[in-house]
């Protein structure tokens, strides 16, 4: 999935992922948990069937008027969707739900996108 191999870009060579991993891997971080964040990542740019930079880009707009980019908040809202939409056909349930779907939101976040997260709240 992340090697390339299989005729799909490598995420991990990304600069959004690249951003991302320099940002928020923490000292002591296993490469399991590591391999964990991007394989989550990854799955979900399959599903979209978007770069993890497109789906970044995708969240952004441009005045007309200026060029200045700006966050669309109806982007934000698609892409929030998209990620509920993500977890649901993974199958996955209660905790590890909203863990996954905070990992694909913290890739946003750390990107620029400001999105809003879940809560496990141990329910």
């Amino acid at each position: 999935m992340m090697d390339g191999g299989c005729g799909k870009p490598d995420i991990r060579l990304a600069p959004t992922v690249l951003r991302w991993l320099e940002r928020t891997t923490q000292d002591g971080e296993t490469a399991a948990s590591r391999d964990h964040r991007l394989d989550v990542l990854a799955r979900f740019t399959d599903f979209t069937g978007k770069q993890p930079d497109e789906i970044v880009e995708f969240c952004f707009l441009r005045k007309r008027a200026t060029g200045d980019r700006f966050v669309s908040t109806e982007r934000r809202r698609i892409v929030n969707e998209q990620i509920q939409a993500f977890v649901e056909d993974q199958g996955w349930k209660l905790k590890e739900a909203v863990v996954n779907g905070n990992i694909v939101r913290s890739f946003l976040i750390h990107n620029g996108v400001p999105i809003g997260t879940k809560v496990w709240t141990g329910g």
